[in-house]
């Protein structure tokens, strides 16, 4: 595999019902030649990415994520740390699991029209115009509601801020492993 769609064309082989639908907090962008594939996060290599379970706040989150490096940093830092999260979660304090699975967990989304820049939280420096893939509110709205997404409102002085919150469930399983 020496390039992006090398690398999208041999993952293909293998899952044929790829998506390019990207709902994270990452600003992302798609390699050239391809659909499907993407960067892990377009930021500087020395940003920090805390550990995470991509996308769990989705109701749909992917069942499968395929990594790749094409090139290797020239710099030091963009690992990409892997966690067993059913294994922390057993680790979890019982009484703590008890005290999420009562109280949920409150999640809020929040991007500006144009992303921030110089912040550390990664989740600013992606705006609602690149999630969505348009500036139209009235668009973002309707996938929103396509995805059975929460209610979108908009916030801020010039009401261009795209917001979301809702409590769910603290876990998903996953439905194969």
């Amino acid at each position: 595999i020496n390039d992006a769609p090398d690398f999208e064309k041999a993952i293909m082989a293998l899952q044929p019902n790829l998506s390019d639908s990207y709902r994270g907090t990452s600003p992302r962008s798609v390699f050239a030649g391809t659909k499907y594939t993407f960067s892990a996060a377009d930021v500087p290599v020395n940003y920090p990415i805390a550990q995470h379970l991509e996308m769990s706040f989705l109701k749909a989150p992917p069942r499968e994520l395929y990594f790749g490096c094409l090139k290797e940093s020239s710099s030091k830092g963009g690992e990409t740390s892997l966690c067993d999260f059913r294994k922390v979660y057993r680790d979890l304090d019982p009484d703590l699991r008890r005290k999420f699975q009562d109280k949920k967990i409150l999640y809020r989304r929040q991007h500006g029209k144009v992303g921030e820049r110089w912040t550390f939280d990664v989740g600013a420096m992606l705006p609602w115009t690149q999630l969505f893939g348009t500036s139209s509110r009235a668009e973002v709205e309707k996938i929103a509601r396509e995805e059975e997404s929460p209610p979108v409102q908009w916030v801020g002085p010039n009401q261009d801020t795209f917001l979301q919150e809702w409590k769910d469930e603290p876990c998903q399983y996953h439905p194969i492993t």
